[in-house]
């Protein structure tokens, strides 16, 4: 029984996959970092800086919504509404009157 070009490198797949799925969750089991491909470690967000994370992309989120309101609307009031924009503080000044407190 003869193993075949596609059979082996089929195998070579395998054999790689299965062993960096096994070294990671080796890593993991034993609490090393673990790396993405470049390098870098790949932490899991908790506390406090995850909560800073969610409320800006909150804040975000609602910048967009009236970003898309003023961009679809046609009608005459949205100079106001652009207006109003900018009596809201930028997202910088914000968080450092936030980190003041």
């Amino acid at each position: 029984m003869e193993i075949g070009t596609f059979e082996f490198i089929l195998a070579i797949i395998l054999i790689s996959s299965i062993g960096g799925f096994l070294s990671n969750w080796m890593k993991a089991k034993h609490g090393y970092p673990i790396t993405d491909d470049m390098g870098n470690v790949i932490r899991r967000e908790e506390g406090t800086r995850a909560e800073a994370h969610e409320a800006r992309i909150e804040a975000l989120e609602k910048r967009i919504r009236v970003l898309e309101r003023i961009a679809t609307d046609r009608g005459a009031d949205t100079a106001e509404q652009i207006e109003a924009l900018r009596d809201i503080p930028p997202l910088e000044a914000r968080e450092r009157h936030e980190e003041r407190r």
